[in-house]
């Protein structure tokens, strides 16, 4: 009987020793976060003087992670309020008054850090006003 034992678990041996082995998994993670945005110092000469102009800008979040700013939620990234116009983004002004809660629809809770005022890019050139360029003499 124990021969007839034996026998019978030869099979089940055999499909043991002939199973796919584990190996070592390798995970390739690509992270999709879209496309970084520019944001910018605020220039008075550029957006116009804050005490006037901030009411044609728009407080906007975006999310700063790993050197880059983007204008959807990054898990892990950290919110930073903002000022928009039109494609325009633009850091804050660091002026005191401004920073005493000038704008009443801004989250100062959000305002960027030295870090944000470290990274931001410098701002566009000035446009010029119609008819006060180098025109043609």
């Amino acid at each position: 009987m124990k021969t007839a034992t034996f026998l019978s678990t030869l099979p089940l041996l055999g499909a043991l020793a002939l199973a796919p082995q584990a190996a070592p998994a390798q995970v390739s993670v690509t992270l999709h976060l879209g496309n970084p945005i520019v944001v910018t110092h605020y220039a008075p000469e550029v957006y116009g003087d804050w005490h006037t102009s901030y009411r044609t800008w728009r407080p906007v979040t975006v999310w700063y992670y790993d050197g880059h700013y983007y204008p959807r939620a990054v898990r892990g990234g950290r919110p930073v309020q903002i000022y928009q116009r039109g494609n325009e983004r633009f850091l804050p002004p660091q002026d005191q008054g401004w920073a005493n809660r000038g704008d009443r629809r801004y989250n100062y809770n959000r305002r960027p850090n030295d870090e944000d005022y470290q990274h931001a890019a410098p701002p566009p050139a000035p446009r010029s006003k119609p008819g006060r360029g180098r025109g043609r003499p």
